[in-house]
């Protein structure tokens, strides 16, 4: 199964889906781009004494232990996810209606509601994640001696990074294999 079913980009013209893939690699490295200057300049204010609300001191000091975890849990939790799908069967999407009173058709639609929300959300890491090694690229080719403060924070930004690149590729896996599971059940 490509890649571009799972992040919505199937149909239409090959020119419009790398349009929107170039599109996108652009936005992510200006988000990037934007996120170290903007610490860059928060980093500036605190040495200077200046003083930062909470999220601005957050931007301030960059990736440290504190913003190493959720990329990382993530990638725990869609392992854990990826593990129970491989081991048994495809269990019925959750719903307010009780399964058993469903009809085959109405837990075929569920499973496709759930493949839909999970596409996005990996469409959504994805981005995440490019932002992500977007700013490890501008943090590692600042030049020497400019935002020692920022450059200090390189390898701490290289492990969240990894972090959201990780649970973006667990994620990916469960949904190829969620597919692949769906057409079992002729629910895709």
């Amino acid at each position: 199964m490509p890649l571009s079913e799972l992040v919505f980009l199937a149909r239409g013209p090959l020119w419009a889906r790398a349009l929107v893939v170039v599109v996108a690699a652009a936005g992510a490295g200006v988000a990037g781009t934007e996120i170290v200057r903007l610490q860059q300049h928060y980093a500036a204010q605190l040495t200077a004494g200046t003083s930062l609300n909470g999220f601005t001191a957050l931007l301030a000091h960059g990736s440290s232990l504190r913003t190493l975890w959720p990329g990382w849990l993530a990638a725990v939790f869609f392992t854990i996810s990826l593990v129970r799908l491989l081991r048994g069967p495809l269990e019925p999407a959750g719903g307010f209606v009780p399964i058993e009173r469903q009809t085959v058709g109405q837990l075929r639609r569920g499973l496709r509601r759930e493949y839909a929300v999970i596409r996005a959300a990996l469409a959504a890491l994805i981005l995440i994640a490019a932002v992500q090694v977007a700013r490890v690229l501008v943090i590692a080719s600042l030049p020497a001696g400019s935002g020692r403060a920022v450059q200090s924070t390189l390898g701490a930004t290289a492990v969240e990074a990894a972090g959201f690149v990780v649970a973006a590729a667990v994620l990916l896996v469960w949904a190829a294999t969620f597919r692949r599971k769906m057409r079992m059940v002729g629910a895709a």
